[in-house]
């Protein structure tokens, strides 16, 4: 009988107080889901989730999805042509990572990315255009959060 994980990465991680319970942060929440997925599954990452504790990858994937938000405010900006998967992200959680275990990190972030972005077609909470509007989802999504 297979064993039922329950989805480590809690709503919750994405704010602090009621005021930053809003889209940008639910966006973020998701994309951390997508990515943990993305990461417990792929075949090129048996050596990494060997190496690390479902409790590090669930932090793995709050931390770099809370940095993405950063690459999402440049490209909004117009500071940068397109959103931008910084190598030092991994860097600054996996000090002792080589590139290229960085860039196969990255590379699975960006699939993750691309399955969140296609989502977000049919989506209707405009999590980036509304991205500092209040977001109702947390509030539905605390009960669950409880432990």
């Amino acid at each position: 009988m297979e064993k039922l994980e329950i989805d480590p990465i809690k709503a919750k991680y994405f704010y602090d107080n009621e005021e930053e319970k809003i889209k940008i942060n639910w966006f973020c929440y998701e994309y951390a889901f997508i990515l943990y997925s993305h990461l417990k599954n792929s075949d090129k990452l048996k050596k990494y989730r060997k190496n690390n504790t479902q409790e590090q990858i669930t932090n793995f994937c709050v931390y770099f999805s809370k940095e993405m938000k950063k690459s999402i405010y440049e490209k909004l900006g117009g500071l940068v042509e397109a959103t931008t998967f910084y190598e030092k992200y991994v860097e600054q959680f996996y000090p002792d990572n080589t590139s290229r275990e960085n860039l196969t990190l990255l590379n699975t972030a960006a699939q993750a990315w691309d399955e969140l972005l296609g989502s977000c077609v049919v989506c209707p909470n405009r999590c980036i255009s509304e991205m500092n509007r209040k977001c109702s989802l947390f509030d539905e999504f605390d009960d669950d959060d409880e432990e």
